[in-house]
């Protein structure tokens, strides 16, 4: 129907502008991963080399963590025609995010079957929910993997699936964020398990292209595996301490049933995903992490929460009675499954729940929120106006509180970690101290990174005078000396010619 796509451009146009406002200006500085794949990218377009001297890199070493090609690539490509300021090192993120909005109508009502109203109520919901603004306004990779493996996902579910473009769309996601490729395995079985177990000729096409795009990622981005399987629960020292301490409290018949890792593991996998479905979590405080949503919020609205967890909860209903008569919705079980695997990321991380990590999560729970909402109109049939009338009322409220903290308070009250008024006191140290050694206090190690953006070095200027300080047990490498800078972790570092300092507390100060 014609104002149906007429409604969509407004939702569509709703989070374009919310995505945009002043998306150059909140955050008010980068944080040093959008640094990282700013200047990177940026050493990239001008020499064809990463901040290490490696040529056309596939993985980017960056502090160590092996930045996936993806974004980085992208901003050289906008970098040669586009200036090289902090709004278009965000500008891919705010663009994924923007289209998402698009591809959840489309998947709403081509996956999910149902109603046009219903897509249109999906498309809203992505437009305005926390995590997906948020997410959209700073240079993640993971939110323009999920853009691209949502839009795969969608060719590779609907009726008339295309497999080739599915699989490309994959196969982009998986260059640019790990969690597509962590959840690939699952989408293989999913894809056999719609199309039919014994129907092998019409998968094994497909499930061979996806099983090659996995073999391939696995054998190219094997040293970020590793370095990511330190931040899991099964590589991480902590949890092996803890296991010890675990096994150490039981003993005879009882440790030799549980002292075991499996259990021991499973304990703490189950735990993550309890965590992960938490109202706590969710809706009301989001993650550890202050870069992952805006302070005292969570990721969802309430309104958004409780009708996603009664979805889950006639879900499950379903599986009981289909226990009895073996009629399963081959749909629902799907749906089902997606959200639980979705989780896979990151409940294998030590600071489970990890809101990066489930970004495909909380996209399923809105999918999950809007079959609920379909499910209700369908019941209610002429009374549903009343409940949609009711429901957008109420997340008219919940937006107006949050998008008043957003663009009102939080410019105000920044996460300490961004260190906001670095991008100033940087430059200004740049202009009068010149020739003169300045101490940096970066307690963090990643400073270096920012101050090469924020003064636009040339890669002639990095290359000659960057110095890594040796990697620690993580195998990452934080910054010492760059320019006339050294990077310090306290005031007694320095050294007696280092007579100006520049300090998050302090400010820039020379000291006679």
């Amino acid at each position: 129907m014609k104002i149906n796509k007429i409604l969509l451009l407004l939702i569509f146009f709703l989070g374009l502008s919310l995505r945009f406002f002043h998306l150059g200006q909140i955050p008010a500085i980068l944080n040093r991963d959008e640094a990282a794949l700013a200047y990177n990218a940026h050493l990239i377009a001008t020499s064809g080399q990463d901040e290490w001297q490696v040529s056309w890199p596939l993985t980017f070493k960056s502090f160590g963590d092996y930045k996936l090609p993806g974004y980085p690539y992208l901003l050289a490509f906008l970098f040669k025609f586009l200036p090289e300021n902090d709004f278009v090192t965000r500008l891919p993120s705010a663009l994924a995010g923007s289209c998402l909005i698009i591809v959840a109508f489309f998947f709403a009502r081509d996956i999910l079957k149902v109603k046009e109203r219903s897509a249109l109520l999906m498309a809203l919901l992505v437009a305005i929910t926390p995590v997906f603004f948020f997410y959209s306004r700073i240079a993640f990779e993971a939110n323009v993997a999920l853009f691209l493996f949502v839009l795969g996902l969608y060719f590779l579910l609907k009726d008339k699936a295309n497999f080739v473009l599915a699989s490309s769309l994959i196969f982009l996601a998986i260059l640019t964020y790990n969690t597509p490729l962590l959840l690939l395995p699952f989408i293989i079985f999913i894809l056999i398990y719609k199309i039919g177990f014994k129907k092998i000729k019409q998968w094994l096409g497909p499930v061979f292209l996806l099983s090659i795009i996995f073999l391939w990622a696995i054998i190219n981005f094997y040293t970020l595996a590793t370095q990511k399987s330190t931040i899991t629960i099964f590589g991480d020292p902590g949890v092996w301490e803890q296991f010890a301490l675990y096994r150490s409290n039981l003993s005879g018949f009882w440790q030799t049933i549980f002292g075991n890792k499996y259990v021991f593991y499973l304990q703490i996998l189950w735990q993550n995903l309890l965590k992960s479905f938490s109202i706590k979590f969710l809706v009301e405080q989001g993650g550890s992490h202050p870069w992952h949503a805006l302070p005292s919020f969570g990721h969802l609205f309430y309104s958004v929460y409780f009708l996603a967890i009664f979805m889950l909860i006639d879900f499950f209903g379903e599986i009981v009675i289909a226990l009895q008569d073996g009629s399963f919705n081959k749909k629902h079980l799907i749906l089902l499954y997606l959200t639980i695997v979705a989780l896979a990321p990151s409940v294998v991380t030590v600071d489970s729940p990890h809101a990066t990590r489930s970004l495909f999560f909380f996209f399923m729970l809105i999918a999950l929120c809007t079959m609920f909402i379909d499910k209700l109109c369908r019941i209610l049939s002429k009374k549903s106006k009343w409940f949609i009338v009711f429901f957008l009322s109420l997340l008219t409220i919940e937006s107006f509180i949050y998008y008043q903290n957003y663009f009102l308070q939080y410019p105000k009250h920044q996460p300490e970690s961004l260190f906001v008024d670095y991008k100033n006191l940087i430059q200004e140290a740049r202009s009068q101290y010149n020739d003169e050694p300045v101490a940096v206090i970066d307690p963090g190690g990643y400073q270096y990174i920012i101050t090469a953006w924020y003064l636009k070095l040339t890669n002639e200027q990095f290359f000659a005078t960057m110095q890594y300080q040796s990697a620690d047990n993580i195998n990452f490498y934080y910054g010492e000396r760059l320019l006339n800078y050294h990077f310090i972790k306290n005031l007694a570092d320095k050294n007696e010619k280092e007579k100006i300092v520049l300090s998050q507390e302090s400010g820039l100060v020379k000291y006679e």
